[in-house]
């Protein structure tokens, strides 16, 4: 099925420094992709602004009130961008055939936290996000974000509670969070929750994407020996040219164990009870994965994958989308090599819900070009190969290879599965605690299938990115 009004929107890439800001994932730059096998990755539950400068402090430390700001830089270099078409896929939206453009983004924020004496923790925080495009008139490869728009946005608002001491003694310390508001939730790695605001159109920021906060949420979660499960109501808006955005709202209930350093295993269930979307308004989607070492005697070795299933009668839609990952680390080698090979598949329905870049390069926006700009995880199979190497603490490099087919030519409206192949090149530098730089070059040479896409254009696309963080 070829994209229409009725599809997710374009998704933007949802800053790389959520890695960098939410559990030190990036602390060394290396290897960026054990995200999805690392059973210490991100764990599931609300991610709160970074806010890492001290303004007050009450004499008796229960009182404390943090703040920070998180600056972003992007700029793209194209040559014959979507294969020498001069528009997105369908000839969706005019693009250009080489755009060049560049993306800025800031983010303030303020957290508080007040210790009650046998009665747990309060918190809250505000995060606000302004982003601008400027460069193409078009914006983005994409052509998302037309006409250099620039926007503020409040992203972050919300009001929460953990447990602290209480039932410390049979549930363990902070068991139990209860928040609500617009925050940023994310569980499974961001391969289906992750991300609730889409930066396009008049937002800007198509490429950052710095905004990720549902605008109203409501969050139960408890962590207790190994076990971490969450309830929760989400509502996301979604941009739309020319009319009011998309809404969805979601309930759903996420839990998954922890064993050790082996073995992390989950399920989760969300039913969309309300959406504009058709396609998602009463769907159920049921999910399952699971990551880890499964061999003791190999503990370089690692294993992960993940299956959602997306069911709405109304609509006819019954679809999958899932993955599998093999991972080696040769931890005793210099520079510590790491080689990864991801089979993943997405039937012609299948809908990414709030998916977010989560842990690295081609975590889930599989494709600097292709991935970023072309097909975003529908009626799509990927093979992906990634070889990376930290020579420093600082700095890790690596090379992805992709190969992308559909999953289902006449959904596509073609006659041959083969889209394109795809090679990045990339290089992560943290500079210093606050300041990180990013370098990436991609090359992608369409199959017969793109070139039926895109009008009888088959050029090679080429691009070339720069991205830098700084957070004060």
């Amino acid at each position: 099925m070829s994209p229409s009004s009725e599809q997710p929107a374009l998704p933007g890439r949802r800053a790389l420094t959520c890695a960098f800001l939410m559990g030190g994932m990036f602390s060394s730059q290396a290897h960026a992709i054990t995200a999805v096998t690392d059973i210490d990755y991100l764990g599931a539950g609300i991610a709160t602004p970074s806010a890492p400068h001290s303004l007050y402090e009450s004499d008796d430390g229960r009182l404390r009130l943090n703040g920070g700001l998180t600056l972003y830089g992007f700029g793209a270099a194209t040559d014959n961008v979507n294969f020498g078409s001069g528009s997105s896929i369908d000839g969706g939206a005019p693009t250009g055939t080489s755009p060049d453009w560049m993306e800025a983004a800031g983010q303030p924020a303020l957290t508080a936290e007040w210790d009650i004496p046998d009665g747990g923790t309060w918190f809250t925080g505000v995060q606000g996000s302004y982003a601008l495009t400027r460069g193409s008139a078009y914006g983005d490869a994409a052509g998302a974000t037309p006409g250099h728009p620039e926007h503020a946005r409040l992203d972050r608002a919300y009001l929460g509670w953990r447990s602290g001491d209480l039932w410390a003694d049979t549930l363990g310390e902070d068991a139990i969070t209860l928040s609500a508001g617009r925050q940023k939730f994310e569980f499974g790695d961001g391969f289906l929750v992750g991300d609730g605001f889409t930066d396009t159109g008049k937002y800007a920021g198509y490429y950052i994407g710095p905004s990720e906060g549902f605008k109203n949420s409501a969050v139960a979660s408890i962590e207790s020996h190994g076990w971490h499960g969450d309830l929760f109501h989400l509502e996301a808006d979604q941009y739309v040219s020319g009319g009011p955005d998309d809404e969805t709202s979601t309930n759903g209930v996420n839990v998954d164990y922890t064993w050790g350093d082996r073995a992390k295993v989950g399920a989760a269930y969300l039913r969309v009870s309300d959406s504009d979307i058709a396609g998602r308004d009463g769907m159920d989607v049921y999910n399952l994965r699971a990551k880890g070492k499964p061999f003791a005697a190999v503990p370089d070795f690692s294993l992960g994958g993940q299956i959602v299933r997306e069911k709405n009668s109304d609509e006819g839609i019954d679809d999958n989308g899932w993955y599998i990952q093999a991972t080696y680390d040769f931890s005793e080698a210099p520079w510590t090599p790491q080689i990864a090979y991801r089979h993943a598949e997405f039937g012609e329905d299948y809908d990414t819900l709030f998916y977010d870049f989560a842990g690295g390069w081609g975590n889930w926006f599989m494709g600097e070009i292709v991935g970023e700009y072309m097909l975003f995880n529908a009626n799509l199979d990927v093979d992906m190969l990634r070889f990376s190497v930290a020579p420093r603490d600082d700095l890790e490099v690596g090379a992805i290879g992709y190969r992308f087919r559909y999953h289902d030519t006449e959904a596509a409206g073609t006659s041959h599965s083969d889209f394109a192949n795809e090679l990045n090149l990339y290089a992560d530098w943290s500079i210093t605690e606050r300041l990180s730089l990013s370098g990436i070059y991609a090359i992608a040479d369409p199959q017969q299938g793109a070139e039926e896409r895109f009008g009888g254009n088959d050029d090679t696309a080429q691009l070339f990115e720069l991205y830098a963080t700084y957070t004060f």
